[in-house]
């Protein structure tokens, strides 16, 4: 009796000295769809960032070519662009080449997937991908655990900007631009007038702010929506045909800064700005109240700075 519980207190204390088999990381079921005439659509999870959606929450868009796809952005993780990556090579015959359309980890941090391949963004962009691409990875590692397996985040290598630009044959129209970020890409496909307009444009998702200049970001939105298209893609939201995305972003953008500007007039604290909640008339926007709670927290500062009399200067 003696040796037979021996035996097994000693199988029981090696058990614990076992290594643990890491926890397999898992897979995104992508839905890609055509929206227009060579041109695919994979569309985000309309949230913010979580372990439920894999941080797989940025459109991404994929152009068929004589030479293969050109892929718009690249998801949110290596796995992300590897799942992106395999429907390229099996269905449209592999990849010509790359856009990021802004620095934001959703839209770039599967292009380990792509790095055989010239991946473009705009110069600002570039600079900002690798400046902050080890904080980002690091944040993003303590949100979504395993879902971030293998992700060492690849800058853009080619810079872009604006102008016409011809891919796998495939003829684009590139505008840099300004605003949700330091450097936006926005883009029109030559072959179907569809415009891939990044996170300069949400639909039903209420827009992100973490680097955001309100004004500049207003002046894009008015160059965006004269333009001529036959579609939209936004950053975030659905393909449409009409100007829904650009009035309802340039709406929420308006509504939120009067909202900034007379709680800071008010001198209201941060705490007491949260607390209002979002915008009555954008409070069911997918995303919310969280993207509002952040975006508070991010501009505050800013609009406080606005708010406050200039020392010495005349009343």
């Amino acid at each position: 009796m003696r040796i037979g519980r021996r035996q097994a207190l000693l199988g029981a204390a090696a058990a614990t000295l076992l290594p643990i088999p890491a926890r397999a990381a898992p897979d995104y079921l992508l839905a890609p769809r055509q929206v227009a005439d060579g041109l695919w659509l994979f569309e985000g999870a309309q949230d913010s960032i979580t372990r439920g959606n894999g941080g797989a929450i940025g459109n991404v868009a994929m152009l068929e070519t004589p030479e293969g796809a050109v892929v718009v952005d690249t998801g949110g993780t290596a796995r992300h662009g590897a799942a992106l990556r395999a429907f390229a090579d099996q269905r449209l015959g592999g990849v010509a080449a790359v856009l990021n359309t802004h620095h934001h980890p959703d839209h770039w941090f599967g292009n380990q997937a792509f790095a055989d391949r010239p991946i473009h963004a705009l110069p600002g962009t570039i600079a900002a991908q690798a400046a902050g691409a080890q904080a980002l990875a690091d944040g993003l590692y303590r949100i979504l655990g395993a879902w971030m397996q293998g992700t060492a985040p690849l800058p853009a290598q080619v810079a872009a900007g604006d102008g016409a630009l011809t891919l796998g044959g495939r003829g684009l129209s590139l505008m840099a631009m300004a605003g949700h970020s330091q450097a936006d890409l926005a883009l029109i496909d030559q072959t179907t007038g569809t415009l891939i307009a990044g996170d300069l444009l949400f639909l039903d998702r209420a827009p992100s702010f973490p680097d955001a200049d309100i004004a500049t970001w207003r002046g894009s939105l008015g160059r965006l929506s004269a333009l001529q298209v036959t579609g939209t893609i936004p950053g975030h939201g659905p393909f449409h045909r009409d100007s829904s995305a650009a009035a309802q972003t340039l709406a929420y953008l308006d509504a939120f800064a009067a909202r900034m500007h007379a709680a800071a007039a008010l001198g209201l604290s941060p705490a007491e700005a949260l607390a209002t909640g979002p915008m009555p008339a954008f409070a069911a926007l997918a995303a919310n109240p969280a993207e509002y709670r952040r975006a508070a927290v991010q501009q505050w500062r800013q609009h406080e700075i606005n708010a406050l009399p200039v020392i010495g200067g005349s009343v």
